[in-house]
């Protein structure tokens, strides 16, 4: 088995037999690469280690405490001659290398289908779980109510942000956007998915916006002096056959995170609300936050304007 051309990685196999240790197996020059673990479930995990040896006791530890115990069946190993950063580039690659040939990996970051291609729980950090499924038309329902701490400064932020004259368009697509493309929204609000009112940012002056993991999903900009009508895009995954229709404004996303994807354009609140109810778009919108959704919480959380979001929720 050989990984993309650029880096040459060749995997050997290491016989486990249940071995907590592989210490005899590997000398210290041969313990910096590449590993890959097949479990008995038929899942693969890829990952890097700067001595692969102290890695495996620490899976095997870790494997042998879920529920149920999770048993690697195989390991492929693979050295790399280099220093950390092009450790983390074969890594990177050597991801790529398995999803791209079908493998089903369990890795969440670096990969399009975190946690592997079947129905996952996500931990919300509120002592509950939530499904993340890949097919929005298996979009979960919310169990529980949406909670909060009042904050008097993001309560002036959303005010401020109500006062505008387009806030019932605005506050109309968010609840269309939300209701359509994000799992149990009353569950996994202010955790796996958050909503800024008029944050401070050094990009484009932001009415608001939807995020999820580490990258925006939806976007409202303000508009200028020359034209004060407010704007934005959605980042969403690209149809599976690759068509987008050519009349859309688009971009490549800049979330590394988030590949295969575009920043879908919109020049008014109601061209918004138009593209969001085209099947392609929802289907995009809902793709691309699960992706996130499914490698843990939010890392805008603090951001979080609850009482945006309660507005949001509050007809759902």
């Amino acid at each position: 088995m050989v990984t993309p051309h650029t880096h040459r990685l060749r995997f050997r196999t290491l016989e486990l037999d249940g071995r907590a240790s592989i210490s005899t197996d590997l000398s210290d020059e041969q313990a910096f690469g590449i590993y890959a673990y097949e479990f008995t479930d038929g899942m693969w995990y890829v990952g890097k280690s700067i001595d692969v040896r102290k890695r495996h006791v620490e899976h095997m530890h870790e494997y042998r405490h879920e529920n149920p115990p999770r048993i690697p069946k195989k390991m492929l190993w693979a050295e790399v001659h280099g220093n950390e950063r092009q450790l983390d580039y074969a890594e990177t690659e050597a991801i790529a290398w398995f999803e791209q040939r079908g493998y089903p990996l369990l890795n969440v970051m670096k990969t399009g289908r975190p946690r592997g291609g079947a129905d996952v729980i996500v931990d919300t950090g509120a002592g509950w779980g939530v499904p993340i499924p890949w097919q929005r038309h298996n979009l979960p329902k919310s169990t529980h109510q949406f909670q909060f701490e009042p904050n008097e400064k993001k309560l002036d932020r959303f005010h401020k942000l109500k006062n505008i004259g387009c806030y019932g368009e605005l506050i109309a697509l968010l609840r269309y956007y939300v209701g359509e493309t994000i799992p149990a929204p009353k569950d996994t609000a202010g955790t796996l998915w958050v909503a800024t009112a008029l944050p401070s940012t050094n990009k484009c002056s932001r009415l608001c916006a939807i995020s999820c993991q580490n990258a925006e999903t939806l976007v409202i900009l303000k508009g200028d002096d020359e034209n004060p009508v407010p704007f934005g895009f959605v980042n969403m995954k690209c149809p599976e056959d690759g068509r987008l229709p050519e009349w859309r404004e688009r971009c490549p996303n800049d979330y590394g995170t988030l590949p295969n994807a575009v920043a879908m354009f919109f020049d008014s609140i109601e061209e918004g609300d138009r593209l969001l109810h085209e099947q392609y778009s929802l289907d995009g919108c809902y793709r691309a936050n699960a992706e996130l959704m499914r490698r843990g919480a939010s890392m805008y959380r603090r951001f979080n304007n609850p009482y945006l979001v309660e507005d949001i929720l509050r007809s759902m």
